[in-house]
């Protein structure tokens, strides 16, 4: 099936008009239950509009699939209005912000007019500050929140989930780390300007920015909860905004400094196959059998990492439990990515006690 998924994937985004041939009703159920597993089903959804009738699914299952989709464009209209609202109101209250992914990233979607159709979550938003400062803030509005490194959850908004950054994202690898954040820090200050009152559009980062920062995004998810293609589809639309070889070469640069051009290459095979970008959008040569394994890990996973029982919770499973036995899924990433896997051990013991000390000094 994953090739007609493919197919399916192709047709929304205008690399073929139609199925070289009529689906059964039983292909086009499958179909839906991986769309839904990935978070994709508004996107295919658009892909079947664009079908002669005669290729469409069966009635029943069309009328299913639209209402979801229908769903996705409402949720999404109801968010990028919130998400200018809510950032908003954090300026008002004393802190610069940006929208991270999410609604931030959505707009670039619109050169497919596919960004109504994204599957959205939560408003992740970065906060100008110290971390002292703004968890302070949050813990005014919400005094049992807990902080962990790079975040901490705000109250809902409108039945919207909120996580307030203090930066971005983290690298197991305390070295790498260190390198991560001086990117980041390296273009707070132009990212933070974007956000004046009266803020009339969502304030997102620039491309520079996105295309180490979705990247990373995606990597963190690979070792913590799992990746879905929705997020693969976050960064083809990212790439697909084009850039010169002056910048190529920077994020590039970039990359091998954080020691990811392996999985950086993987990511490119996936794109191309799965997405079928253009050669002129690839920042390194594809690397397939790396993509083969990621995408294999992906189409397991699914969006999230939702549907891996790996990486699930249990019920009553202890926290250290369950650390523990994510520790010893991400060894099967350790010939590929050992950085990462190796240092993952260090960090959760350093960061548990980290957790335990901060929270209890911001009591």
């Amino acid at each position: 099936m994953m090739v007609q998924f493919i197919n399916l994937l192709h047709i929304a985004l205008g690399h073929r008009s139609e199925f070289s041939q009529a689906l059964s009703n039983n292909e086009w159920q499958r179909l839906f239950l991986i769309a839904k597993k990935q978070a994709l089903l508004g996107i295919t959804f658009y892909a079947i509009e664009h079908l002669p009738a005669e290729q469409r699914p069966p009635r029943q299952l069309l009328l299913q699939w639209g209402m979801h989709a229908e769903r996705i464009k409402e949720r999404n209209i109801f968010l990028n209005s919130k998400a200018i609202e809510i950032s908003q109101k954090f300026l008002d209250d004393g802190f610069r912000n940006i929208i991270l992914k999410g609604q931030g990233i959505a707009k670039y979607y619109e050169i497919s007019n596919l960004g109504a159709y994204r599957t959205p979550g939560d408003i992740d938003i970065w906060f100008e500050g110290s971390r002292k400062e703004i968890a302070r803030y949050v813990r005014g509005n919400n005094h049992d929140c807990k902080v962990v490194y790079h975040h901490v959850d705000f109250p809902k908004i409108d039945t919207i989930d909120i996580e307030v950054h203090f930066t971005p994202s983290w690298m197991n690898n305390f070295f790498s780390n260190r390198k991560l954040q001086k990117f980041f820090n390296s273009h707070r200050d132009e990212l933070f300007s974007r956000c004046v009152t009266p803020i009339e559009n969502i304030p997102t980062p620039s491309l520079a920015f996105n295309r180490i920062y979705i990247l990373i995004h995606i990597y963190r998810h690979l070792f913590h909860e799992g990746i879905g293609l929705r997020q693969l589809m976050d960064y083809y639309f990212v790439l697909r905004q084009g850039f010169t070889q002056d910048e190529k070469k920077e994020v590039v640069k970039i990359l091998q400094s954080l020691k990811m051009c392996r999985f950086t290459g993987a990511i490119m095979w996936i794109l191309q196959k799965v997405f079928g970008m253009e050669d002129k959008y690839l920042l390194t040569a594809p690397i397939e059998n790396d993509g083969r394994f990621i995408l294999d890990e992906i189409m397991k996973s699914g969006n999230l990492g939702l549907h891996d029982k790996r990486i699930i919770r249990g019920r009553n499973e202890s926290s250290l439990s369950h650390g523990i036995r994510k520790v010893k899924r991400n060894f099967k990433f350790v010939w590929n990515y050992p950085s990462e896997v190796l240092w993952s051990p260090l960090f959760k013991i350093w960061h548990l006690f980290w957790r335990f000390k901060y929270n209890k000094h911001l009591s």
